[in-house]
């Protein structure tokens, strides 16, 4: 299967901040405004263990949930800590889009454009954390060409 290599491999975080924002809109997306204030925001490089960046992330966060979050290590990725904690989730996808961006381009290594998404995660209907990713199309080497042909589907 052609996405083996990227299922199998574990996900590593860079962070490149983590930092208080207050009441800032932090030109986040307008679900911004769910999550309690003072907030931060987390921002990382997602990559494999062959350390090709593979998304970019940025999370909102209430400050007063990091710690119960987090604890002390801000740098594994946020689905190990949900796994890890037990915690049961319902993700609310609020978009997804497609763009360029000259500066992730030099960051990914690939041309645009580039596909992403936004949603809350809430937990006991309360919104936990706002999370924007943008995906790099060094994806493809996994699973396959964005612009393949879809099977087709024969109905009985």
């Amino acid at each position: 299967m052609a996405h083996d290599g990227v299922c199998r491999s574990k996900t590593e975080v860079d962070v490149i901040d983590f930092s208080c924002i207050n009441g800032s809109l932090d030109n986040a997306p307008v679900d911004i405004a769910e999550i309690r204030e003072p907030r931060h925001r987390r921002q990382v490089w997602l990559r494999n263990a062959k350390g090709e960046r593979l998304g970019y992330a940025s999370s909102w966060w209430s400050s007063g949930d990091i710690n119960s979050i987090f604890g002390q290590d801000r740098t594994f990725p946020i689905g190990s800590s949900i796994k890890d904690n037990k915690k049961e989730l319902f993700r609310d996808m609020k978009s997804i889009f497609h763009g360029h961006s000259p500066a992730l381009e030099a960051e990914f290594g690939h041309k645009g454009p580039f596909w992403g998404r936004w949603y809350l995660f809430r937990q006991g209907g309360k919104p936990l954390t706002l999370i924007y990713e943008v995906f790099s199309p060094g994806l493809c080497k996994y699973l396959g060409p964005i612009d393949a042909p879809l099977p087709r589907h024969h109905h009985a």
